[in-house]
C-alpha cells in the first residue's frame, strides 16, 4: 500500500477532538520503514476549521531506519528525542510563522533507537489565516547531540512530506478575538521578559506603528499576544536606570557586547538604514572601532547618562557606584562557563563579596548557552551551572532581580570549521532549559527570577529569515533584531 494514501484515508475520522491525547496514533505508522516512506506530517480529521485561541494536534512520523547495522555513536539527553525535527505552521496570507514544539508521543516505542518515531504537539493558533506545515528532519539517530568524543555531523536536512490536504483555517467566528491586531493598543504594556508573540508585516498593522519597536530587515515587527510592546527610547531607558536601577551587573559574551553598544550610544550604533547592511551590523563587530567601552576588556565599568549615553570613566573612580546623576553598569565578558578563559569568572564571586567589590545591583543579567553548548559536555555544564547558582545565591542580596538570558537561536547548519563547535538547535534548547530550570528552582525562593527569551524572538521569524543567520559564523543576530531584544528588556524593566 502506498504511504501517500494513508494520511488521506485516516484523516476522515476524529473530527470532534483536537487534542493529541484524544486522537489515537494509527497503529500502521509504527511499521513504516525509511526505505518505504519519507518522514511526513499528520493532522487527523481534516478538513475542519478552528477558532482563534484553539489548538490542533500536529504529528510528525519519522520512519525507522532500515539499516540496523549502524554503530551507536550518538545518544539523546534524557527526555529528548532521537530525531531533530524543525516544524512551523505558516500563514498563507500573513506569512506569520508558528514554531511547533514537538515532543515524543507517549509510547515506549519512541524510546527505541531503531523504531519508527512519532512526535506530536497541541499547537495554539491565535491569528486569523490558513496555515500549512513546513519543516525538515534536521538529524536522525541523535546526531544533533555530538557529546564528547563525537564531532558535529553534516547538516543535510530532509524535507517533510506535507499532503496538499493539510491546511488549517483559523477563523474569528464571533468577531471577538482578544488577539486581533485591531485590539492591540488596548493591551497592557509588556512587563514580562519572555512574552509570546509573532512577527507581523508592517503592511498588515492597522494603526500607526511609530509607538511599536522598529521593524526587522524584512519589515516585520515583533508583537506579543497578551501585552503591548511599546517603543522606549534609549534616553528614557537611561533615565529609568538612573531612577530605578542605578547599579546593574551584566555577565555575557559578544552578544551582550552588541546590545551594550546599542545602549551606550543611545541607539546610534547601527542606527541608520545605510549601516544595517554593513558587516558589523549584520554579524561581526569585534574589530570595529568603538570608544565608549573596550570591546575586548573582560571587566568594564560603564557610567550611563541620559543625555550622553554610556562611557567607561577616566582616571581613578569608584568600582562600586557611579557619580551623581549617572547609573553604573558592570559588565563581565565571558565565554559562558567554560573553564579556559582569559579571566576566570569565578574570581568575580570570590569569597561571596561581589557586592562589596562591584556594588549592590538592582538587577543582574546572566547570558549563557552560546559557548556552553558549543564546547562543554552536558555533565560539565551542569556542574558549572550549579557552581554559578551557588555564587549568585550567596553573593547577591534578595533585592537583586536575577535575569537569565537564553542563548541565541541556532538553526539550519552545523559547524564545519576547525573549531568544531557542537551547536545544534535541539542541543541549544536543551541547555537553555537546564539553565532556566536551575535558576528558577534554586534562586526563586530568594530572588525575583526572570527569563529574557531572545531565542524565541528569532525562532518565530519566517524560516527564510532564520536561514540568513547561516552567513554569520558567530551566530550573532542582525542589529535590527538586537533592537527588538532590547525593547523587550526595556519594557520589562521600565514599562509603566
Amino acid at each position: 500500500m502506498s504511504m501517500w494514501s494513508w494520511p488521506i484515508r485516516i484523516l476522515s475520522t476524529h473530527r470532534r477532538s483536537r487534542k493529541c491525547r484524544d486522537i489515537p496514533i494509527p497503529p500502521q505508522y509504527w511499521d513504516i520503514a525509511s526505505n518505504e516512506s519519507p518522514a511526513f506530517v499528520d493532522i487527523q480529521g481534516l478538513p475542519f476549521s478552528i477558532d482563534v485561541g484553539e489548538t490542533v494536534c500536529i504529528r510528525v512520523v519519522v520512519p525507522n531506519d532500515a539499516d540496523k547495522s549502524k554503530p551507536m555513536l550518538f545518544a539523546p539527553f534524557p527526555g529528548t528525542p532521537w530525531d531533530s525535527v524543525m516544524l512551523d505552521l505558516v500563514g498563507n496570507s500573513t506569512g506569520i510563522s508558528v514554531p511547533v514544539e514537538l515532543n515524543p508521543a507517549n509510547d515506549m516505542r519512541n524510546d527505541a533507537r531503531f523504531s519508527t518515531h512519532v512526535y506530536e504537539a497541541d499547537v495554539l493558533l491565535r491569528d486569523v489565516d490558513t496555515y500549512r506545515p513546513k519543516g525538515y528532519v534536521e538529524f536522525r539517530d541523535a546526531q544533533w547531540n555530538p557529546e564528547d568524543p563525537q564531532e558535529p555531523q553534516p547538516y543535510i536536512p530532509e524535507k517533510l512530506y506535507v499532503s496538499y490536504l493539510l491546511e488549517i483555517p483559523v477563523v474569528d467566528r464571533y468577531g471577538a478575538s482578544p488577539y486581533s491586531l485591531s485590539n492591540y493598543l488596548q493591551l497592557p504594556q509588556c512587563r514580562v521578559s519572555d512574552p509570546e508573540g509573532r512577527w507581523v508585516s508592517v503592511d498588515d498593522i492597522p494603526f500607526d506603528v511609530t509607538t511599536l519597536p522598529l521593524p526587522d530587515n524584512n519589515n516585520r515587527i515583533w508583537m506579543p499576544y497578551n501585552c503591548q510592546l511599546k517603543r522606549i527610547s534609549y534616553k528614557d531607558f537611561a533615565q529609568c536606570l538612573l531612577e530605578k536601577y542605578p547599579n546593574m551587573h551584566l555577565f555575557g559574551d559578544s552578544n551582550t557586547r552588541r546590545y551594550l553598544k546599542k545602549i551606550t550610544t543611545l541607539g546610534e550604533w547601527c542606527g541608520t538604514a545605510e549601516e544595517h547592511n554593513t558587516t558589523g551590523c549584520i554579524c561581526e563587530d569585534h574589530k570595529d572601532p568603538f570608544e565608549r567601552f573596550s570591546a575586548e576588556a573582560r571587566r568594564s565599568f560603564i557610567d550611563m547618562d541620559p543625555l550622553d549615553g554610556g562611557r567607561t570613566p577616566n582616571g581613578t573612580f569608584s568600582e562600586t557606584s557611579a557619580p551623581a546623576n549617572k547609573s553604573r553598569i558592570f559588565f563581565h565578558k565571558w565565554e559562558g562557563l567554560m573553564e579556559k578563559q582569559h579571566v576566570d569568572w569565578q574570581d568575580v564571586f570570590k569569597d561571596n563579596k561581589i557586592e562589596t567589590a562591584y556594588g549592590h545591583p538592582q538587577v543582574a543579567v546572566f547570558s549563557l548557552i552560546n559557548w556552553d553548548s558549543a564546547f562543554l559536555s552536558r555533565e560539565l555544564f551542569l556542574r558549572y551551572l550549579d557552581l554559578l547558582v551557588d555564587y549568585i545565591k550567596h553573593g547577591y542580596s534578595a533585592r537583586t532581580e536575577i535575569i537569565v538570558r537564553t542563548g541565541q537561536y541556532y538553526c539550519c547548519r552545523s559547524d564545519a570549521s576547525t573549531k568544531k563547535r557542537k551547536f545544534s538547535r535541539l542541543r541549544n534548547k536543551s541547555f537553555d532549559q537546564q539553565a532556566i530550570d536551575k535558576f528558577k528552582s534554586r534562586l526563586g525562593a530568594k530572588h525575583k527570577v526572570s527569563v529574557w527569551d531572545v531565542s524565541a524572538i528569532s525562532e518565530n521569524l519566517p524560516y527564510e529569515t532564520r536561514k540568513q543567520a547561516v552567513v554569520c559564523a558567530s551566530n550573532h543576530v542582525r542589529s535590527e533584531i538586537v533592537e527588538t531584544e532590547n525593547q523587550v528588556f526595556f519594557n520589562h524593566l521600565c514599562g509603566a
